[in-house]
C-alpha cells in the first residue's frame, strides 16, 4: 500500500512537472517567437524550433524513426551505389538519423520556407546532401491548396471554400530531371501528410523503372482530406512488381510484413489507423519482388529488437 501510494505521489509530480514546463515553453515561444535551439540527434547536433516536438517524441519513443536508418543500412549492403530521397525533409532529422548508420547521397526536398531555411543550416555539417526546395506533388503548377505549419511540421491542405488559395508543386520526376547528376535513388522515404499517395501514384512509371524501396506514412486521415485511395495504393504497387510490405507503428515498432496480395489484412490496417484525426498512423516500407531478401532480412534484424522499448 505505500508503495502505491508513493508510485502515485511519483507521477502527480511527474505530471506537474511536464506541466510547468510545457507552460514554460509555451511562454517562451511567445515571448521569443520560436527561438531556435540546438538539440542532439543520434549524435548529430541540429536546429530546430523551440515549437519542435522531436525532443518529446524521442524522449518517449527512443527509437522512433531510426527503422528508416536500419533498412538503409541492409539496402547498402545490397547496393553499394544507394542514394536516398527523403521527400519532406524538414529539418534534415531523417538525415541525421541515417547517417549515423551508413554513409550514401541524400536528396533533401521540403517547401515549407521556414523549415527548408533550418535545413539549410544543418546540412553545412553534412556532405553529400542535396537540397530542393519544392512541394512534390502530382502536377508542375499551383495546386488549390494552402500550407500549415504547426508542432514541428508543415503540410498542404485542400483549398475547400474556393478562397483562390494556392501553392506550387513539382513533381518527382520533374525534379530529378533538373538534377541529372544524382544517382537514381534506391530509397525514396515520403512524409508528406496525406500527398504520399498522390506522388506515388503520379510516379508509377519512374518506380516501375526505379524500383526502390518505398517509404511512407499511412494516415487515412490525412487521406481522406486528399481525396485518395488507401486501399487502391497496395494494387497499384503489386501491377508493377511490389510484393512485400513492413508496417510499423508511428512510434516506430514494428508491427507485421504483408504480402500485396493479402487484401484482409491491408483493410484490418487501413481500419485501425481509421478514425484517429493524423494521432495514430503507420509507415509502411514497400519492396520490389527483386528486394525480397532486403526485406526479410529487415524483418528478421525487427523481430530481434521487439523489446527495445
Amino acid at each position: 500500500m505505500l508503495s502505491a501510494v508513493s508510485d502515485g505521489a511519483g507521477d502527480l509530480l511527474t505530471a506537474i512537472r511536464r506541466a510547468c514546463l510545457h507552460f514554460l515553453r509555451r511562454t517562451l515561444i511567445r515571448a521569443l517567437h520560436d527561438p531556435l535551439i540546438r538539440y542532439e540527434l543520434d549524435g548529430t547536433i541540429l536546429l530546430l524550433p523551440l515549437s519542435h516536438q522531436l525532443p518529446f517524441i524521442r524522449a518517449s519513443y527512443p527509437k522512433y524513426s531510426t527503422n528508416v536508418a536500419r533498412i538503409a543500412a541492409i539496402a547498402l549492403s545490397k547496393y553499394p551505389d544507394l542514394s536516398m530521397i527523403d521527400i519532406g525533409a524538414n529539418i534534415g532529422d531523417t538525415v541525421a538519423i541515417v547517417r549515423h548508420d551508413a554513409y550514401f547521397p541524400i536528396m533533401c526536398i521540403d517547401g515549407d520556407p521556414i523549415f527548408f531555411s533550418i535545413l539549410e543550416k544543418n546540412a553545412q555539417a553534412w556532405t553529400d546532401v542535396y537540397l530542393v526546395q519544392s512541394f512534390v506533388g502530382d502536377i508542375n503548377g499551383a495546386t488549390p491548396t494552402r500550407i500549415i505549419a504547426e508542432r514541428g511540421t508543415a503540410r498542404l491542405i485542400a483549398d475547400t471554400r474556393g478562397n483562390g488559395n494556392s501553392t506550387r508543386t513539382e513533381t518527382l520526376t520533374n525534379i530529378l530531371s533538373a538534377h541529372p547528376t544524382f544517382t537514381p535513388p534506391r530509397l525514396i522515404k515520403i512524409d508528406t501528410d496525406g500527398f504520399d499517395l498522390k506522388i506515388v501514384t503520379h510516379e508509377l512509371s519512374l518506380i516501375e523503372r526505379l524500383r526502390p524501396i518505398i517509404f511512407l506514412e499511412y494516415d487515412p486521415y490525412f487521406f481522406e482530406q486528399h481525396q485518395s485511395d488507401g486501399h487502391a495504393l497496395f494494387h497499384k504497387l503489386s501491377s508493377i512488381g511490389y510484393d512485400a510490405a513492413l508496417i510499423f507503428d508511428n512510434t516506430g515498432e514494428f508491427l507485421a510484413y504483408m504480402n500485396l496480395g493479402d487484401d484482409r489484412l491491408q483493410e484490418d490496417i487501413h481500419h485501425f489507423y481509421t478514425g484517429r484525426s493524423g494521432r495514430r498512423y503507420c509507415d509502411i516500407a514497400f519492396f520490389h519482388a527483386q528486394d525480397t531478401d532486403i526485406c526479410m532480412q529487415v524483418r528478421l534484424r525487427e523481430l530481434s529488437l521487439s523489446n527495445y522499448y
